[in-house]
């Protein structure tokens, strides 16, 4: 097989005359951080089946869990087909319709909750006994200040997004990252869903639910639930007894929902811009990797 030397001078596109896209996912490979479930757990695997040396090309296959990095979850994720208007609004990952996977939205600005924490972090060296309740649910009025410093709001049928400022722990402070992250309750749910009516969600968080809205938390996360009594006196079972209820919430309603945002979200952050992620077509999958993107509206 012949080889192909480089000519740059045959180069032709223009990238300077085309859209700027702003890439809102985080990178993903072999050592992508995974949600932290009790027991062992497979990483991401990416053997070779071909290699360039010998078959003058490159095969991978991969093996391993579709909930990684930047990803939307399927209703059937976390719903019986009967609880799911599946003509409607879709059961499996290949049956989301792609009118809910892009529009107009905006990235919320909520990056103090990430100096907050770590503020509270280092006064209490990390010690679960000193930190008070640290884990911190994110309310409708602090939305809605966060959108009213940037002169934003949301409207019917928006994408939202909000930059916690927690994808900096990406790979830095896995701990921090899924345990500890800002995230979402069943209150903030059902505003942006009935009062705002949104039709996208996605943030710098490890999943759509915060950390402690995983009960029993005992058997989903027992080094949490121990870390959360030390630190607050109270039972996870009491204040939050009830097991993803926004990843219910949203997925019964064709909201469409993408953990883990980041990348150049920063570069974003307090605008209005149009905003996507679209599934790859898998039958049956229960969620699976997207490229969340955004660009400046009317630049096509």
């Amino acid at each position: 097989m012949a080889y192909m030397p480089l000519d740059k001078s045959k180069f032709y596109l223009d990238d300077s005359t085309m859209t700027k896209i702003y890439d809102l996912s985080n990178p993903w490979g072999v050592d992508t951080p995974l949600w932290p479930f009790p027991g062992a757990r497979q990483d991401l695997q990416f053997p070779r089946g071909q290699y360039l040396g010998r078959f003058h090309k490159r095969t991978m296959t991969y093996t391993g869990t579709l909930h990684a990095g930047t990803h939307m979850d399927a209703p059937n994720h976390v719903l019986h087909e009967e609880e799911v208007d599946r003509e409607r609004n879709g059961y499996s990952l290949n049956e989301i319709p792609l009118n809910r996977c892009i529009g107009e939205g905006v990235i919320i600005d909520m990056r103090y909750l990430k100096d907050e924490f770590e503020a509270k972090w280092n006064a209490a060296d990390g010690d679960p006994a000193r930190m008070g309740n640290i884990w911190h649910e994110i309310k409708p009025a602090e939305v809605e200040a966060a959108l009213a410093k940037d002169g934003l709001e949301i409207k019917p049928n928006d994408w939202v997004v909000i930059n916690t400022g927690f994808h900096h722990y990406w790979r830095q402070n896995n701990d921090k990252y899924y345990n500890y992250y800002p995230g979402m309750g069943p209150e903030l749910a059902k505003w942006l869903m009935f009062e705002k009516k949104i039709k996208g969600i996605s943030g710098t968080w490890g999943a759509t639910d915060a950390p402690l809205w995983h009960d029993p938390l005992s058997e989903q996360m027992p080094w949490l639930d121990k870390a959360y009594r030390k630190a607050t006196g109270l039972d996870p079972t009491v204040t939050h007894p009830d097991y993803e209820p926004c990843h219910r919430l949203f997925m019964q309603h064709g909201v469409c929902t993408v953990e883990n945002a980041g990348g150049d979200i920063d570069e974003v952050t307090g605008k209005r811009m149009v905003i996507a992620a679209f599934p790859f077509r898998c039958e049956m999958a229960d969620g699976g990797f997207v490229r969340l993107v955004a660009w400046e509206k009317g630049t096509y």
